[in-house]
């Protein structure tokens, strides 16, 4: 009821501030010293939004760059959390999808945001994926919003996030963060780079954050991320890397607490109803090797071999729900559940840029591999003694003991189904120049999934899908600092949700197509952290998959025979003085399936991000940032219910006691929001961070 007045008072103290930043804020003139951008419009190069290397105004796309120190000041301890920082990218995180599903753009689920290392897609396995998840060792996250099939290949109708690491760097550098905070938490971060012999250079980057968590018992996660990077410049026309990032991570055996009557039972909300000896365990390798070589002035070839091995375990009993007339909680749904999978890859780009010509070319060459194994204890024809989800114990959640899974079930685990996948594509982007002020961008992607899917004991499936995307836009430089765009594409998305696990019901189903018109306008001074752009989009995606949030059988789904989504975006940074910078963005679209009858599951309407960065003398700085996320419908009718709207303040105060040494007191959730991050099943609601304090301490050397 008060959210208005706080974000109403948060801008209030915003606007009576007076000074912030590294940086002068001043026009476009030469030699102005960048400024830190603390909101999401804070670059002029991207990666992500092209392969021909073009700037964030010639992309006729809308993409929000997140600075990796910006992250770090404000704390961001994990890529989620970081990522929702752009405007509509909202968290529908749990454990059953890996704590990584994001809704956007009135779209949620693995098949919704496509995930990036560096430009590298990886295949998620039953609409989870968990690496990467650490944004300690990042140089930034790239956003592009509406369908990436035509870059990055299959799913991705809302957007791409790119997860880009920071690179090795020949000047010795070195930094150590130590924080501690409520709840027992811990984090260590260390980082360092420097040359390595007369032509290389190397970076080691490792991150460590452990807690007890706010929910108990079973509270408690860790995580650790090992990075080593190398880089070797054997002449001044090629460049040789190599990247090894290991990651494990423990998080809350967590899955919600039961709602009644559409909200939480406030004497459950700090409760964890899991049994004592649940587990959940995530181990993500990642190995990439690239070669960039500038034969010429105006061509350049790229080239990389990657691959990823993740092996996740769950083993829970993931749901409950309480009778208030009993004053009885049921636990069911007892499973044990496991991932492996590995992904190997090769991708190649071709690059034509004449220096003074009009036409630049991008031509590539993409191919990947995908074995996935899962043993459960699910009853199947391999496993005649697995769990039939009718199982569940009884506990007093006044009194709770939490027990181990063999007081609910003694079912043995068995490999339930094998999955491989083979994966090529290829595609070719152009922006020709028709005048000095009007350029179009046009690009095509084929590719080829042939799937050959086994569930143990029951069928097998063989399928073979292809699709065509493609993207065709126009940008309009209205002067240098200020262009207009429009767009027009399409995507692609597995009907099953991804292609590593399919249903039997899908085997003979084409790609499902979708399509984006979207229109907009950026403006960018040069050297300065004023930048804005505003979008209009509207997306079209037919015979939608959704995990059936009433069932924790995977292979549940629900299908939508269509989703339209209609919106407008806007995002802004502003730095009024060189030691004072404003940031933000709000979304507001009006999303629906072909009935109309109610909105989808788990997406947003309205969202907003508003905060400031202030420094108000030479050794203090102040952050804000305030994050509101509307109403979501949380299931299918007629069981769903709404999951309230809500809004976070954050906040933390950096004192520079030296050029090397800095101290920083943080507050999350200031205003103590009782809240829902997500919902497991439709009666579950994931409880987001109560508020929660830490001082982290940072030295460089």
């Amino acid at each position: 009821m008060h959210n208005e007045k706080r974000l109403l008072a948060l801008a209030v103290f915003a606007a009576c501030g007076g000074q912030l930043s590294t940086a002068a804020a001043q026009g476009g003139n030469a030699g102005v010293e960048e400024v830190l951008v603390y909101g999401t419009q804070g670059a002029r190069e991207t990666s992500t939004g092209s392969r021909l290397d073009l700037t964030w105004l010639e992309t006729p796309a809308t993409v929000d760059i997140i600075n990796g120190d910006a992250i770090r000041d404000r704390g961001d301890i994990g890529v989620l959390e970081a990522v929702t920082r752009s405007g509509g990218f909202t968290t529908e995180a749990n454990p059953g999808n890996g704590g990584s599903s994001i809704s956007a753009r009135g779209f949620e689920g693995a098949g919704a945001v496509t995930k990036l290392y560096d430009g590298t897609s990886y295949f998620n396995a039953a609409g989870a994926i968990t690496f990467p998840f650490d944004t300690w060792g990042i140089d930034r996250i790239e956003v592009l919003k509406g369908p990436s099939s035509v870059l990055y290949g299959e799913g991705g109708i809302g957007g791409a996030i790119n997860v880009i690491p920071r690179k090795p760097q020949r000047e010795q550098d070195g930094q150590v963060r130590v924080e501690l905070g409520e709840d027992d938490t811990t984090f260590i971060g260390v980082d360092y780079t420097n040359a390595l012999g007369a032509n290389g250079a190397y970076r080691f980057d490792y991150s460590n954050v452990q807690s007890d968590g706010w929910v108990g018992p079973n509270g408690d996660s860790d995580a650790e991320m090992l990075s080593l990077a190398f880089e070797f410049e054997p002449t001044d026309k090629l460049t040789l890397a190599a990247r090894l990032d290991s990651g494990e991570q423990h998080p809350m055996r967590y899955f919600g607490a039961p709602v009644v009557n559409g909200d939480f039972v406030r004497d459950f909300v700090g409760k964890n109803f899991n049994v004592s000896d649940a587990d959940i365990h995530y181990q993500d390798d990642s190995l990439r090797l690239r070669a960039d070589w500038q034969p010429t002035d105006t061509v350049t070839l790229q080239a990389e071999l990657f691959r990823l091995e993740s092996d996740r375990l769950w083993k829970d009993a993931e749901a409950n729900s309480y009778d208030p007339s009993t004053r009885i909680l049921t636990r069911f749904d007892p499973l044990i559940l496991g991932h492996d999978i590995a992904q190997d890859g090769v991708r190649t780009n071709l690059v034509f840029a004449p220096s003074r010509g009009r036409v630049r070319t991008s031509v590539g060459f993409e191919a990947n591999d995908v074995s996935f194994e899962r043993p459960t204890n699910f009853a199947t024809p391999a496993n005649p003694n697995g769990i039939t989800f009718d199982e569940f114990d009884e506990v007093d959640p006044y009194n709770f003991v939490p027990g181990v899974l063999a007081d609910i079930t003694t079912a043995p685990v068995a490999l339930d189904n094998t999955s491989d996948v083979s994966e090529w594509a290829v595609f070719a982007e152009t922006q020709i120049k028709a005048t000095e002020r009007v350029a179009f961008v046009a690009a095509l992607r084929h590719e080829d999934y042939d799937t050959h899917y086994v569930r143990i004991g029951r069928q097998i499936i063989d399928q073979n899908v292809d699709d065509t995307t493609g993207r065709v836009g126009v940008v309009f430089d209205v002067s240098d600092e200020t262009a207009l765009y429009a767009q027009y594409g399409t995507g692609a998305t597995n009907p099953s949700g991804g292609i590593v696990t399919i249903a039997n019901a899908n085997r003979l189903a084409d790609m499902i197509e979708s399509e984006q018109l979207e229109v907009g306008v950026k403006h960018q001074v040069s050297g300065t952290g004023f930048q804005w752009n505003l979008a209009l989009f509207d997306i079209t995606k037919n015979n939608l998959t959704y995990d059936d949030p009433t069932s924790a059988d995977p292979a549940d789904v629900l299908v939508i025979p269509e989703q339209t989504s209609q919106g407008i975006e806007l995002g802004f940074t502003y730095a009024a003085t060189s030691t004072f910078q404003v940031y933000g963005n709000v979304v507001s679209l009006n999303a629906e399936t072909d009935t109309g009858e109610r909105p989808p599951t788990y997406v947003p309407e309205e969202t907003y991000n508003l905060g400031f960065a202030w420094q108000p003398g030479t050794k203090v700085k102040i952050i804000a940032d305030v994050r509101h996320v509307g109403d979501r419908f949380g299931g299918p009718a007629p069981d769903g219910i709404t999951i309230p709207d809500y809004t976070v303040v954050d906040a933390s105060v950096r004192w520079s006691a030296s050029d090397k040494l800095g101290v920083t007191v943080k507050g999350q959730n200031l205003f103590d929001e009782l809240y829902a991050t997500s919902n497991y099943y439709t009666d579950m609601w994931m409880v987001g961070r109560p508020r929660t304090a830490s001082v982290a301490f940072d030295y460089r050397f």
